[in-house]
């Protein structure tokens, strides 16, 4: 019986650790993720990353010069959504998300500055405490933010979607380009810019809003 038990705990654990692997990865500042792969932030004292769920021996995890990529190896490509990464990390500068994927910052990003990219129909949602946020939505990529920033730039290009309502902001400048969708918010200035079609809805009743509109777009200042 107690071999039985033993022989059951050692099988557990072996399964466990087969769904289960940790990597350590090396020093990064950026994250770029593909394939439809579901990626938690996590801040850490220490840089590294854990693999759960089905195909984890055919994720890739390349470092180079900092920039930390998270894809499918080719055999999987765009089939990563049953597959989820943990990325622990100590200095963060950029996030970008591409092909799909889901990027979740699971708590409050504090620091002086963040970039986060999003396209081809990626998605990210982040929590801010910053000073300065850049922010670039295309080819129907998302991003959620809430928190705070004192200034940010957005940039939208062909599809982009910006959902910034709550990211409360000091001043906020926005360019869209061929389409696409923001909710910002900007207490002072919002400098909006559209070059054909975009649709903003400002919140935070600023002080300042400075419009640009070239071959259609819609600006909304929420009252």
């Amino acid at each position: 019986m107690k071999n039985l038990i033993m022989l059951l705990v050692l099988l557990t654990i072996g399964a466990a650790n087969a769904q289960n692997n940790e990597r350590n990865i090396g020093d990064f500042t950026e994250v770029k993720v593909f394939d439809r792969m579901r990626v938690n932030l996590i801040k850490s004292s220490e840089n590294k990353v854990i693999l759960k769920g089905k195909d984890t021996e055919n994720i890739e995890l390349i470092n180079s010069d900092g920039v930390l990529k998270v894809r499918m190896n080719l055999d999987k490509i765009f089939d990563g959504n049953e597959t989820f990464v943990e990325v622990y990390y100590n200095n963060l500068r950029v996030i970008d998300a591409n092909e799909g994927a889901q990027v979740e910052i699971n708590e409050l990003l504090e620091q002086s500055r963040i970039e986060i990219r999003v396209q081809e129909g990626a998605i990210v949602n982040a929590g801010l405490d910053v000073e300065f946020a850049e922010m670039r939505a295309v080819t129907g990529g998302i991003i959620k933010a809430k928190g705070s920033a004192e200034k940010q730039n957005v940039e939208i290009n062909t599809g982009g979607i910006f959902e910034g309502k709550s990211l409360e902001t000091t001043d906020t400048t926005l360019r869209i380009q061929a389409g696409g969708e923001a909710d910002i918010f900007a207490r002072r200035t919002a400098q909006i810019k559209i070059r054909a079609g975009g649709d903003v809805d400002v919140y935070g009743n600023p002080t300042e809003v400075i419009q640009d509109k070239f071959i259609g777009g819609r600006i909304n200042v929420v009252k």
